[in-house]
């Protein structure tokens, strides 16, 4: 579904990924585990082509989208659930989730999704579809954020941060829904520093240290493996 093969990333000229290898299987969830500063939100942006890689090859679905604009490539079928949310606060919630509107694909496979169908998957996101974006508690911010994302009807999710700022009973609840999300067909690469959460909805874990990929199992491999938490995830 998705590729990455030798990518660097600059910021200025900081060197920030510095040869970023591997893939997301189709329906699977890859979650990209990694201390502050080590390039995850990079890599996201990289994807989704806010930012642009000095060297190295991305592919979705065959199509080379490394050099495309972020607007083509959301058209592709990414869709993009940001690090912080950014739910337009002059906007309701119905707003924020009809301006996203773009009607699948002819040829593509899954869930169509629309207003009712995010409703049906966030019943909190209809009782309050009159209430201003901020007027929601972190959690219903979060849920907008991925319902606006879903509007887009994509293929492929990237979530960056998703349990960021959140109570731990809200984020087993987004752990759940990103594991019914999959069971949707969605493909899904989810930055996190929550281990916890990406266990519980990945299929596959990679950890980045210092733009790199340095690991990469199975969520047991890695709830086994005190060394690999304790050296790059800061789990002491």
């Amino acid at each position: 579904m998705l590729e990455l093969a030798d990518v660097h990333t600059y910021y200025g000229t900081s060197h920030i990924l510095q040869g970023v290898t591997f893939s997301v299987p189709s329906g699977k969830c890859v979650a990209l585990l990694g201390r502050n500063g080590a390039g995850k939100s990079t890599t996201i942006h990289t994807i989704a082509g806010l930012l642009k890689p000095k060297k190295g090859d991305i592919r979705f679905q065959d199509h080379k989208v490394s050099t495309l604009p972020s607007h083509q490539i959301s058209r592709l079928g990414i869709g993009l659930v940001p690090q912080g949310r950014r739910i337009f606060p002059s906007l309701t919630i119905r707003e924020n989730l009809t301006m996203a509107a773009r009607k699948r694909k002819a040829n593509d496979s899954g869930t169509d999704w629309d207003i009712e169908k995010v409703y049906e998957l966030f019943p909190v996101l209809k009782e309050r579809e009159k209430n201003m974006g901020t007027q929601l508690s972190g959690g219903q911010q979060q849920m907008l954020a991925i319902g606006r994302a879903l509007m887009t009807n994509p293929q492929f999710l990237l979530m960056d941060e998703p349990s960021e700022g959140l109570a731990p009973v809200i984020i087993d609840q987004v752990g759940e829904i990103v594991c019914k999300l999959k069971e949707t067909g969605l493909s899904i690469l989810m930055v996190e520093q929550n281990i916890s959460l990406a266990c519980q909805a990945a299929d596959e874990i990679l950890i980045m240290n210092k733009g790199t990929i340095v690991w990469n199992g199975t969520p047991v491999e890695l709830l086994e493996n005190e060394d690999i938490q304790h050296k790059y995830l800061g789990v002491s």
